[in-house]
């Protein structure tokens, strides 16, 4: 008894106060290392940043963002008020605004005007609260990434696919019906899943945390938005080519104003590539996240900085300053055969039965919001 005694006092036998400063001091070198039980999740995407810094820079953005598209909005539509008034007669406006309602261009706007409150309103909430909870994680990654950039970024490609599909009078190709049919589904695909996704998460008792880690829907919610975006971004890829094809095509590329092609290059085949480059980032984050869910659950993508420039940021301020200039112009209305003023190539006046013999002529007609400044 004696030499338990005495061992205990040469410390052979740790007391119990030794202990715990052990266990403590093991405790935090498991979490330093991510190997805890309680442990935060492994970040794949850079250094991890707080939520509070985060909600300041997306809140910028779409602050600039939502001006930006307010102005255009309200130059959109001025058009339509103001088509009977002084404002369509001042030197230089088009006489031919078109004067119907909603358009395409218009839905464009209302929807990313829409898009940027949503997401302006979830980075305030996460400023206050310095943190991600149910609330701003339902309004930006889903209502305001998964289902309104989606559609506002799809109304962009078929208003271009629009266009082109007019490029040749008389040619009904498959591909013009095709494409958007596909983009159609995948818009629903994404849609419900989103809505699936937040109905799980607000029913749900887990953090958000938590339902990124164990929610089966969180995870095929990321497969079906990595793939719809990556489909988008080949569809968005194969519109360029037709356009390019398309002034290629022309028999005699040199009677086109070099201003009007450099113009429409500007303002459709550029748009289109740095789109398309945009919805690709977007998939192949998504793509890398749901493959680290499976494979190592405790891994995520989605807390870095990485995940909030590759994934977040730029695929929403590009695409969006990419369409706003590409249809800044406002509608008109359809041009009459008969009258037509050629501006795009040197030649005289057609009829209207040149008009449909004549590809240039044709051309014009289509291209002609892209020809001039």
């Amino acid at each position: 008894m004696k030499g338990i005694v005495d061992s205990v006092s040469r410390g052979a036998i740790p007391s119990s106060a030794d202990r715990v400063s052990n266990e403590s001091d093991s405790s935090d070198a498991y979490n330093l290392l991510g190997l805890g039980a309680n442990s935060e999740p492994t970040l794949m995407s850079g250094s991890a940043v707080s939520y509070g810094k985060v909600g300041i820079v997306g809140i910028c953005i779409t602050s600039f963002l939502w001006i930006i598209v307010s102005w255009r909005l309200f130059y959109h539509y001025s058009g339509w008020w103001c088509t009977n008034s002084c404002c369509s007669k001042r030197v230089g406006e088009e006489e031919d605004i078109r004067t119907d309602g909603l358009t395409t261009k218009r839905l464009l706007h209302v929807l990313l005007w829409t898009t940027m409150v949503v997401e302006g309103v979830a980075y305030a909430d996460m400023i206050s609260t310095d943190s991600s909870n149910k609330l701003n994680y339902t309004l930006l990654d889903i209502v305001g990434r998964g289902i309104l950039e989606f559609w506002t970024f799809i109304i962009g490609t078929v208003y271009w696919f629009n266009v082109i599909s007019q490029s040749r009078v008389g040619d009904k190709r498959l591909a013009f019906a095709f494409f958007p049919s596909i983009l159609a589904l995948i818009t629903i695909g994404v849609t419900v899943s989103c809505i699936l996704e937040a109905v799980a998460l607000l029913t749900g008792s887990e953090t958000i945390d938590e339902f990124r880690e164990t929610s089966k829907i969180h995870r095929i919610t990321l497969m079906v938005e990595a793939a719809g975006w990556g489909i988008h971004a080949v569809i968005v890829a194969v519109c360029g080519t037709f356009v390019y094809k398309r002034i290629q095509s022309l028999p005699t590329l040199s009677q086109v104003r070099s201003q009007a092609k450099r113009n429409i290059i500007n303002k459709m085949i550029i748009p289109m590539v740095f789109c398309a480059l945009s919805y690709a980032l977007r998939s192949g984050w998504m793509a890398a996240d749901f493959a680290s869910r499976i494979v190592s659950p405790e891994v995520t993508f989605e807390a870095g900085v990485g995940w909030w420039v590759g994934n977040c940021w730029i695929p929403t301020f590009v695409p969006s300053i990419m369409l706003l200039y590409s249809i800044r112009k406002r509608d008109r209305e359809p041009v009459e055969s008969i009258g037509i003023t050629n501006t795009l190539l040197h030649s005289p006046q057609s009829s209207e039965s040149d008009l449909h013999a004549d590809p240039f002529q044709s051309f014009h007609q289509t291209f002609r919001d892209f020809e001039d400044e």
